[in-house]
């Protein structure tokens, strides 16, 4: 007997069957047989259920025993599953029809349509929402579009006043500095004002009998000699402190004028605007030895000193020099002291220079109070 090998559509291990027990149809219905099961196995679906039960004999669907034999379990299987199913739903008809039975189905249909109608409006009013929702969103994405273009401009806004501010802090340091040196320079200038610049310029100092200007000795005593240069020197700084002394106050004399040249000063004598003579305050030699040739020259000198002492107190009524001038003289406690070098003795000279420097001194100072308060 003839067979022919196939395939087990299933686990695709060759099969043997015999050749009678194919369908005796022809060749080509063989060919037509074997193209199905080709496009049943390479098709989609590969249903090899449904191949095999259409199959009127084996060559039709070629199955292998073990596949066959899993197949009928399977469906040994189903069928069980169907059954307990088919039993479920006689169970739950049985309920249906002893809870709910046939003459309640037109009130059922009636509440299924109130169902319906509710359904349809609560549709209406979900398309509502939903329009009500775009609209909204619309509206929330301009507002947001909106929101950030003032944060934007906030943004900026802050960035602005952030930079006045700290301008701001910046100028009140400045402020703060520059009142600072303000209050340093006022203090500094009311220094000033307070400062007696002349006490400054002209240091006049009377320890004992010998009196001292600048440092430089106006007094000659035999244990303590003093040349004539320190003297000259010394006369030279009076007659700048007393030039100084009237143009501060602002005045002049009518025919003296002094004229400060360091240790060649004098006094100028002029009428009518014409130079008349010079007297003068530097000598040289050995003081009080005899004529020094300063004798004119101190007497034009405390006739400068008693005018100006004069303009001070007419200025101020109480001012009181503490010394008065008597022709060539000083008077100290009703005692005279000639001024003047001829026939005088080293005591009463020096003592007499002392008393002219503590008037000049006094002058310094009276001239500081008149001045006009800044």
């Amino acid at each position: 007997m003839e067979q022919r090998s196939y395939i087990c559509l299933n686990c695709q291990n060759p099969l043997r069957l015999e050749f009678a027990q194919r369908r005796p149809d022809s060749a080509d219905s063989e060919k037509k047989s074997e193209t199905v099961i080709t496009e049943a196995l390479t098709g989609h679906s590969r249903n090899l259920m449904k191949l095999i039960s259409d199959a009127q004999f084996p060559s039709d669907a070629p199955v292998c025993n073990d596949c066959s034999d899993a197949l009928v379990k399977e469906m040994d299987a189903q069928v069980t599953t169907l059954d307990d199913e088919v039993k479920t739903y006689q169970t739950y008809i049985t309920y249906l029809k002893e809870n709910h039975p046939t003459t309640a189905i037109p009130e059922l249909k009636a509440k299924l349509q109130n169902v319906a109608d509710e359904e349809r409006d609560l549709e209406l009013q979900l398309k509502k929402l939903l329009c009500e929702e775009e609209a909204i969103d619309t509206e929330l994405q301009t507002k947001r579009r909106a929101a950030e273009a003032s944060s934007e401009t906030s943004t900026e806004l802050w960035k602005k006043y952030r930079d006045n501010l700290r301008q701001v802090f910046d100028d009140q340091d400045e402020l703060h500095s520059l009142e600072s040196e303000r209050q340093y320079a006022e203090v500094q200038h009311r220094k000033l004002i307070d400062t007696n610049v002349l006490d400054l310029c002209f240091h006049i100092w009377v320890d004992g009998i010998v009196g001292e200007i600048n440092g430089f000795r106006l007094g000659y005593l035999k244990e303590a000699p003093v040349e004539f240069t320190e003297i000259n020197a010394a006369l030279g700084q009076i007659v700048l402190l007393l030039e100084i002394l009237l143009e501060r106050i602002g005045v002049q004399h009518h025919e003296l004028v002094p004229v400060a040249m360091g240790s060649h000063s004098y006094i100028k004598l002029r009428r009518n605007g014409n130079d008349i003579e010079n007297y003068a305050l530097y000598g040289q030699g050995t003081p009080l030895s005899g004529s020094s040739g300063i004798d004119a020259g101190i007497r034009r000198f405390l006739q400068l000193l008693e005018f100006l002492l004069k303009e001070l107190k007419d200025r101020n009524k109480n001012f009181k020099p503490p010394y008065q001038i008597h022709a060539e003289s000083l008077v100290d406690n009703g005692v005279k002291y000639n001024a003047v070098m001829t026939l005088n003795t080293d005591v009463r000279w020096s003592r007499a220079m002392a008393l002219m420097l503590t008037d000049m001194k006094a002058a310094c100072a009276q001239c500081d109070a008149l001045r006009a308060p800044i």
